[in-house]
Parts: C-alpha cells; sequence; structure tokens
C-alpha cells in the first residue's frame, strides 16, 4: 500500500504531459494489449481483435486520459477521443497488414533465438501478429499523444 502512495504521489508531481502521458499509456497499452492477445488467441484475424481491443479500452482511456494526462473531466470531448483513436486504428491496421505481407514474420520467427515462441500457448499461426503489435506499440502511442493533443485536448477545457 506504501507503494501504491508513494506511486501516485511521484506521477502527481510530473508537469510534463508527455511524461505523464507516457506513464498513463503504459497502463491503457497493457489493457489493451491483453485485449488484443485474447482475442488473437481464440483465432480471430488481426483487424477484429484489434478492433474490438479498442472499443473496449476507448472508455477507459478517455477518462486516464483525459483527467491524468490533460487534466479535463469533461466529458463532451468523447466524440473526438474516438474519432483520433478511430485514426489511429486504421493507422494500426495498415501497419499490420504490411508487416503481414512483408515476410518479416517468417523472418523473426525462423530465428533460433525465438524458438521458446513455439511452446507459447498461442495459436501458433498468430504469433506473428502479436510480434507486429508490440513492434507498433510505441510509435503509435506517440501518434496517439500528439493526435490528442492537437485534437481533443489541445484548447484548454472546462474541468
Amino acid at each position: 500500500m506504501r507503494f501504491l502512495k508513494s506511486s501516485v504521489r511521484l506521477f502527481w508531481r510530473i508537469n510534463n504531459r508527455f511524461l505523464r502521458f507516457l506513464f498513463v499509456g503504459v497502463l491503457n497499452t497493457a489493457v489493451g494489449y491483453l485485449f488484443f492477445i485474447f482475442f488473437i488467441w481464440i483465432g480471430l484475424h488481426y483487424g477484429l481483435a484489434l478492433l474490438f481491443a479498442n472499443v473496449l479500452g476507448v472508455a477507459w482511456n478517455y477518462k486516464t486520459t483525459g483527467v491524468l494526462v490533460f487534466e479535463s473531466r469533461s466529458n463532451t470531448l468523447i466524440f473526438k477521443f474516438f474519432l483520433v483513436y478511430v485514426v489511429v486504428y486504421f493507422i494500426n491496421f495498415g501497419e499490420l497488414w504490411l508487416l503481414d505481407r512483408s515476410g518479416f514474420y517468417e523472418w523473426v520467427l525462423n530465428s533460433h533465438y525465438l524458438d521458446f515462441i513455439q511452446h507459447l500457448p498461442l495459436n501458433t499461426n498468430k504469433i506473428g501478429d502479436v510480434i507486429g503489435q508490440t513492434i507498433v506499440t510505441l510509435p503509435n502511442a506517440v501518434l496517439s499523444f500528439f493526435l490528442l493533443r492537437l485534437c481533443v485536448f489541445g484548447k484548454k477545457v472546462e474541468k
């Protein structure tokens, strides 16, 4: 409990919005990524897995990002927030589509350093999609921050 309290105090001392976004983003990304892995694991196409993971995470992300990063409690911006995530979804989908067709997954999976992956409880035909999402997560987080700052929380909004 002491660790949690000190972590919260430390978080509120961070004055840089981008650093706050990264901290909150770790939690939001972990939740979304776990949803993505779950949907891949049950055999969904990466496009559907990505869609469902994004839909489930938008409301949570809106509140955590709005309140903890941009210090906004307004519920009037959720439509713009959702539109930013629609844009990021299509960019993410395109990245996964390109990686799927590039031969990169085969190259990575044929590496003897990753032999352990074959023993994970994942659909072995879908491991490439999980690797692809891992690769594009950080660049998409940076893109999300700038789009949210520019299009959603850029102007001072009512708290």
